[in-house]
């Protein structure tokens, strides 16, 4: 199975999906193939990571306001945010914005549910393996569309999601969690 304990191991790994030969650095890169693999990566991370997971999520998370203008900066960390109390925030520019209230100013600390981005290098081991093996998948269907290889990245990628399913279940979190899991379920039955 792939396995990536680093970004730099991530991107080698998704560049051999299309027969590239692997890099010594992400820094400075010059090659095209090298930045569509990191672009490709980040945006795997992201997506998988939006779903919330043990992780890089967050509950009850009080968030006060800047005493000099009252508002409350937006961290770029922050994936998805919810409150409990029915108000609806969002980002605004640099700022978290009280879309049921509209307004950009607050008054008190306000409390947030928070999934927040991760680092691909803090990620537990599992997620490394999935996101990467996923961005494997992709990328190599993007710029080269080989079915051959395809199918070996699909059973790596299966394997991952396996692992990532007992996860969550390790964690806590049960299959009907995980968004169409519940559809897929049913239809199995």
């Amino acid at each position: 199975m792939l396995y990536a304990s680093s970004e730099l191991d991530a991107v080698n790994l998704i560049l051999s999906s299309v027969g590239e030969s692997p890099v010594n650095s992400l820094a400075e890169s010059q090659s095209v193939d090298v930045d569509n693999a990191i672009r490709t990566l980040e945006g795997v991370s992201r997506t998988i990571q939006r779903k919330g997971w043990e992780f890089n999520t967050r509950s009850s998370v009080s968030v006060l306001p800047d005493k000099t203008n009252n508002q409350i900066r937006y961290n770029p960390t922050w994936i998805a945010i919810s409150s409990a109390d029915d108000t609806t925030y969002v980002k605004r520019g640099d700022y978290l914005y009280n879309l049921t209230g509209s307004t950009f100013i607050f008054e008190k600390a306000i409390c947030l549910d928070i999934i927040e981005a991760v680092d691909f290098e803090d990620l537990p081991d599992v997620f490394k393996t999935y996101i990467t093996t996923k961005a494997a998948v992709q990328f190599q269907t993007r710029y080269m569309g080989d079915d051959s290889v395809s199918q070996e990245l699909v059973q790596e990628y299966a394997e991952a999601y396996s692992d990532i399913l007992q996860y969550s279940i390790d964690t806590g979190k049960n299959m009907f969690q995980i968004d169409g899991m519940a559809g897929m379920l049913e239809r199995m039955n």
